[in-house]
């Protein structure tokens, strides 16, 4: 009995846990933003994007480990425009935020990557 246990106790040990897709995407913005985010190595990243319309999608792919944490922000300079900024896990919605003529503040999405 003492056997099976250990038996069990290693082959469980043995298991990894698997790396889990994340994908960063902003939409929605007809004049570009400006884009932070963490990325695959844990570091900050700064980008600014230029869009032509709001159809034009940014994207930035990894997969890192559960419980790390994600995190995005954009904000862009068109009074008259609006940006969606969304973190999937494993091509599902993990959080999501927007914002709609609203310049001043940033758009802040971010989490802990769920077990």
């Amino acid at each position: 009995m003492i056997f099976l246990l250990t038996i069990f106790s290693l082959i469980a040990c043995d298991q990894a846990v698997e790396g889990v897709a994340v994908t960063y995407v902003v939409t929605d913005s007809d004049s570009g933003f400006d884009v932070r985010y963490r990325n695959a190595d844990g570091k900050l990243v700064s980008e600014t994007v230029v869009t032509d319309s709001e159809t034009d999608v940014w994207k930035y792919a990894f997969e890192t480990d559960p419980g790390e944490i994600v995190f995005i922000s954009a904000n862009y300079y068109d009074v008259n425009s609006k940006i969606r900024v969304r973190i999937l896990v494993d091509g599902k919605i993990f959080r999501e935020a927007s914002s709609l003529y609203d310049t001043a503040n940033f758009v802040v999405v971010s989490g802990t990557v769920p077990y």
